[in-house]
């Protein structure tokens, strides 16, 4: 039987990192141009779920930007 080691009291967590709107975008267009979701979030050390949330409030914003209905319309 596997038993997974921690020391009483720790888990192991990546630090967190605060990205500005900026390299966030950065990060959703690289996932978008590579097609490879997987491989930009090992490489910006997040999970693919922040990755789509990301993804999704980029493209919420997009719209109003772009001429579209915005959701409080």
């Amino acid at each position: 039987m596997l038993r997974a080691s921690f020391n009483e009291g720790e888990m192991s967590r990546r630090a967190r990192v605060d990205r500005t709107p900026e390299q966030k975008l950065e990060i959703v267009l690289e996932g978008l141009k590579s097609g490879n979701i997987a491989e930009t979030c090992r490489r910006y050390e997040i999970g693919p779920n922040l990755y789509y949330r990301w993804k999704d409030e980029a493209l919420k914003g997009a719209s109003p930007a772009l001429g579209g209905r915005s959701a409080a319309a």
